[in-house]
């Protein structure tokens, strides 16, 4: 399958999460993922977008968000980009699932998901560039 991209930039605001969600699972169902991995590619694109919204620009007027998505060799890549705050993915510890609901601490879950969902997630930070979210699904096709 030869390359393709897309990409879409917008306020980051709770109402354009959707927009973002949309565009992502119109490639991937394009690209012939099956229902279930469509819908984590959907739950990864929503906490992504969802973080940037809720933390990036904490305290100041909302910034942009960009979501591009690229399908190269079987490999759906989807980037999440802001020019906001940054945070140190390493430094997001994995929640303990198994500790009682009052007793976890707030944050990380969501990311804990994206983890489990997609084959790679990287994160960067870079003061020119931005915050990029790098997250890439596999095409499995039965042969």
């Amino acid at each position: 399958m030869t390359e393709r991209s897309t990409s879409m930039r917008m306020k980051a605001i709770l109402e354009n999460v959707p927009r973002a969600i949309e565009c992502v699972t119109e490639w991937a169902q394009k690209a012939g993922f099956d229902e279930r991995a469509l819908y984590e590619i959907q739950l990864a694109v929503d906490e992504a977008c969802a973080n940037v919204v809720d933390h990036a620009y904490e305290g100041a007027d909302p910034g942009d968000i960009e979501v591009s998505c690229r399908l190269d060799d079987q490999i759906l890549t989807v980037q999440v980009r802001d020019w906001g705050t940054g945070f140190d993915l390493a430094g997001v510890a994995d929640p303990d699932l198994d500790a009682p609901l009052e007793e976890r601490t707030l944050g990380g879950l969501g990311l804990f998901l994206v983890r489990q969902v997609m084959d790679d997630v990287q994160f960067r930070s870079d003061p020119e560039l931005g915050n990029e979210l790098m997250m890439s699904k596999r095409l499995n096709i039965a042969g």
